[in-house]
């Protein structure tokens, strides 16, 4: 008797543990994340947005760029959502909860910079390896997500778009903001075009 008493002990007290683990885990990745919005939101990191925004916007839309020739603005911005991803990876924040509070600001300049990110031809393909597999991963709670409710669609990021991104920062000030997620989806050209091959 006395040692199924401490079996059942030593058990309940194992379960104790590790709900006490999940729960601070939750509280850790919550703090890690309104942590990153902290920085997101901080006048440094706006700063470095609207010189992306600027760099990227002319007078008739979107300036044209190579990859051997990249707006240097974007480095400073890819860097903070590589480092998102790479909190993601380490478990240090929930996919779920980056997908929800980052990826309306991330995706337009996941795509305007898709070339630089994805190309093999780039040099910095391989520094953004954890921000692809964090888009992929945003992409698919989002196409979830749309799939719930009626009349979606799938729509690109077209130029139109992502200039509307930017045009944003440059008026709002780093305010966070909404997409009408209701109206339409966007998602990656490379996504949708993995998806149509079954990959």
């Amino acid at each position: 008797m006395a040692t199924v008493a401490l079996v059942v002990t030593s058990a309940g007290a194992i379960s104790y543990a590790a709900l006490q683990l999940r729960h601070e885990r939750a509280y850790r990745t919550v703090d890690n994340l309104e942590k990153q919005l902290s920085y997101f939101l901080s006048d440094k990191f706006v700063e470095a947005r609207r010189r992306l925004a600027e760099a990227r916007l002319d007078g008739t839309g979107l300036k044209s760029w190579t990859v051997d020739d990249p707006p240097v603005s974007a480095f400073g911005v890819l860097d903070f959502y590589e480092h998102l991803s790479l909190l993601v990876k380490k478990g240090h924040l929930d996919v779920y909860d980056v997908w929800h509070t980052f990826y309306e600001w991330a995706q337009p300049v996941y795509v305007d910079m898709q070339l630089l990110i994805e190309s093999e031809e780039s040099a910095y393909s391989e520094h953004y390896s954890d921000l692809r597999r964090l888009v992929r991963q945003m992409d698919e709670i989002q196409m979830e997500k749309m799939q719930t409710q009626k009349g979606e669609h799938w729509a690109l990021w077209t130029p139109e778009r992502i200039i509307e991104h930017y045009q944003y920062e440059l008026q709002a000030g780093g305010r966070p903001r909404r997409i009408r997620r209701r109206h339409q989806t966007q998602v990656t050209a490379t996504r949708l075009e993995d998806d149509a091959r079954g990959q």
